[in-house]
């Protein structure tokens, strides 16, 4: 399994808020924005992911500390269950492909995407 990016996440009330300090902060454009069914809105600028909505909402997310994205959710999962690996959420499919969160031995939570081909032409391109 192959880990093409990795994503901190950051957690906020005010999207586009965050997104014109950290654009000002990075000098990196938003290369990703969208809104889940349930509400929240996701864009990654740089490395970080903004997860935002209201707190009610952003609860059950909080406790996942960062996004990886693999090659192959499937081959991660098996992955994750030879670790021992809880799986919190998912595998599910989600406006950029496909995702799953696990929390691992010890405590850390991981949220883990397969990005589809459309995701891939909006970010530029898969890597090599």
């Amino acid at each position: 399994m192959r880990i093409f990016r990795t994503y901190a996440r950051v957690y906020a009330a005010d999207l586009d808020a965050v997104l014109a300090s950290l654009g000002t902060v990075t000098g990196e454009p938003v290369t990703t924005r969208f809104t889940m069914p349930n509400g929240l809105e996701l864009a990654a600028i740089g490395q970080v992911l903004v997860v935002a909505g209201d707190e009610r909402t952003l609860e059950p997310y909080k406790a996942t500390s960062a996004t990886l994205i693999v090659d192959d959710l499937d081959e991660c999962q098996a992955r994750l269950d030879r670790a021992g690996a809880e799986l919190v959420r998912g595998p599910q499919a989600v406006p950029t492909g496909r995702n799953l969160t696990a929390r691992l031995p010890g405590g850390v939570q991981i949220e883990y995407v397969e990005w589809d081909e459309a995701q891939w032409e909006r970010a530029g391109g898969r890597p090599a």
